[in-house]
């Protein structure tokens, strides 16, 4: 699929963008100005286990998730990796170090299906879009704030709520952010083991199983095929909101 006609980007957009996540940077940009950076990119396709970006590589690029479903992941010492966040269409990807100039902070992998569908952006082209869209460098730093308050919020978590309200407050952020609603309540549209889930909020697999048993035993969450079900949004957010 790299070297199509960017113009096939547009069209894709057009049919994914009602799905983009709430707040994100592909969904906040003025249409004129989303085209342009469409455009001044590759599309492109990644599937399921393909790394987008790889942890500690310098960068020459950043991308744009029309259609996808990532998984963001770093190393921790003493082996194993730590699921960070989950990002979905509308999200961009490997920004960070072309705003600051140095190597990778995570690795970013495929996780779903279909395919992750999205645009490559190259480093000058992306300086020259901020350049050319000062809203679009607003809307981007937006971006990165919110990504950086909830990695305070989780950090703060782990020293004062118990797991079970850890994973409630994970959870309900994933709803919020790329739940689908349906007829038994919202649908958490990405497939999560037990182990990134407790690395997602610093616990342990067992830890985890035993938060999500007691989140599914007071009715906050249920099992719908692979995925999660939230059937009561306020339900879990009031248990979120405890300690």
């Amino acid at each position: 699929m790299p070297g199509e006609d960017p113009a096939n980007a547009w069209q894709i957009a057009q049919r994914h963008r009602e799905r983009w996540a709430r707040g994100s940077f592909l969904a906040g940009l003025d249409p004129l100005v989303l085209r342009d950076f469409l455009d001044a990119g590759e599309l492109v396709q990644f599937r399921t286990g393909d790394d987008l970006v790889r942890e500690g590589d310098l960068a020459d690029d950043m991308f744009l998730l029309i259609d996808a479903s990532v998984k963001v992941t770093a190393r921790m010492h003493g082996g194993g990796t730590a699921l960070l966040a989950i990002r979905l269409g509308g999200d961009v990807i490997g920004e960070i170090a072309l705003v600051d100039g140095k190597g990778r902070t995570a690795t970013v992998s495929a996780c779903g299906y279909p395919p992750v569908t999205a645009v490559r952006v190259g480093q000058d082209e992306f300086h020259g879009l901020l350049s050319r869209h000062p809203a679009a460098a607003a809307s981007l730093a937006s971006a990165i704030g919110r990504k950086l308050r909830s990695a305070i919020r989780r950090h703060i978590d782990s020293t004062c709520c118990a797991p079970k309200v850890r994973l409630a407050r994970a959870l309900l952020e994933l709803a919020e952010d790329y739940g689908h609603p349906g007829l038994r309540g919202i649908l958490i549209s990405v497939n999560l083991t037990r182990i990134e889930l407790g690395t997602l909020v610093g616990v342990g697999e067992t830890t985890a199983q035993r938060a999500l048993r007691e989140l599914k035993r007071a009715g906050l969450i249920m099992d719908s095929g692979r995925r999660l079900l939230v059937p009561d949004l306020a339900a879990l957010r009031a248990a979120a909101s405890t300690r």
